[in-house]
């Protein structure tokens, strides 16, 4: 007898969402009717609603973190309870430079130590990417997300510092076998600094006579470049960050000036950037801030000066807040901090 006949699927939607995700994914191996509910998208909007605060994934020394926000009762202090993910570490070391879309996360170890992999926090899969076989090389990853097909593409850049030759490769998730390469002749080095994507282009940062931005579309699997607003010297002062639904770039110099500079990249036939300049706390300034993200209206940072804590910039009211870590060991060297959104996307 199938039973999920004889109820509802509103109510199936609604007893399942309350289910957490390692649940889910086991039913969905022996049961059929969870493993298409998990793809549709009202009961993800309904999970969504019974969600708790926002998801944190915080990387440190041999260790990764998921952290989820708790209201404790007061206004003016939010709580993150760690929940220890030490499985990953053996699979994606935590000085990875991470990429995260919609949930799922893409690192790897360094530029000479592929292969990459993707792993989703929410439910603890980890999944490596074939190896490139390319010999002594330059090697980044980065994940990005194809809206008119719903398909992760990565996207792989190879540089072969004596040949002075830069090759570009594509893996979807889920369907390829091994890498593709595509048709792309555009000769420079990537750096190896956190891509970012948004809206179904990935942004990574770039050298060829001048720092870029390279931008790969997913859908179409082309390349083109994007000026910045300036020409800069020294790209390791800048990070690339999605804001509400545009490229951004953090340009931290000044911190310590009590401020930073955010550029946006407009969405305009002439593609300008425009400066927001945003005051930092006195009580923050003096502290370097680590890699930040952006969820829900808010830039979140990681500071770690007499003890860790998250920085919470909303963009339109213009307003800070702090949120309190507790359960972390004292030495936990924490390298930065990524939002994300609960992902059940199956593995295979």
């Amino acid at each position: 007898m199938n039973s999920s006949s004889q109820i509802p699927q509103e109510i199936m939607f609604e007893i399942f969402s309350w289910l957490p995700s390692n649940s889910l994914m086991r039913f969905k191996c022996v049961f059929t009717f969870c493993k298409s509910m998990l793809s549709e998208s009202a009961f993800s909007d309904i999970r969504k609603c019974h969600s708790g605060g926002t998801k944190f994934l915080l990387h440190g020394d041999e260790v990764y973190y998921t952290a989820e926000e708790k209201k404790d009762g007061k206004d003016s202090v939010s709580v993150l309870q760690i929940d220890p993910f030490n499985n990953l570490y053996n699979c994606v070391p935590p000085y990875s430079r991470l990429n995260c879309v919609n949930g799922l996360f893409c690192g790897s170890a360094s530029s000479y130590m592929p292969p990459a992999a993707i792993f989703n926090p929410s439910t603890k899969q980890v999944r490596f990417l074939p190896n490139p076989n390319e010999g002594k090389c330059w090697i980044t990853f980065s994940l990005g997300f194809d809206l008119e097909e719903n398909k992760y593409n990565v996207f792989r850049t190879i540089y072969h510092p004596q040949e002075r030759h830069t090759k570009y490769s594509v893996f979807t998730f889920g369907i390829d076998k091994s890498w593709r390469d595509t048709k792309n002749i555009f000769p420079c080095i990537r750096y190896w600094l956190p891509s970012v994507s948004v809206s179904g282009i990935i942004y990574l940062f770039a050298m060829a006579d001048y720092i870029f931005i390279l931008a790969f579309n997913v859908e179409f699997e082309k390349i083109e470049n994007i000026a910045l607003w300036n020409a800069i010297e020294f790209v390791y002062y800048y990070q690339l960050i999605e804001v509400n639904g545009k490229l951004g770039v953090i340009d931290y110099r000044k911190w310590s000036s009590g401020y930073f500079d955010l550029w946006i990249l407009e969405k305009t036939p002439k593609r300008e950037w425009e400066r927001h300049i945003i005051g930092v706390p006195s009580i923050w300034k003096t502290t370097e801030p680590r890699f930040a993200s952006f969820f829900d209206g808010e830039i979140v940072f990681a500071v770690n000066s007499n003890h860790l804590c998250c920085l919470c910039y909303d963009f339109t009211r213009k307003i800070w807040r702090e949120l309190k870590i507790k359960g972390l060991p004292k030495e936990n060297n924490v390298k930065g901090i990524f939002s994300y959104v609960e992902s059940l996307v199956p593995f295979g």
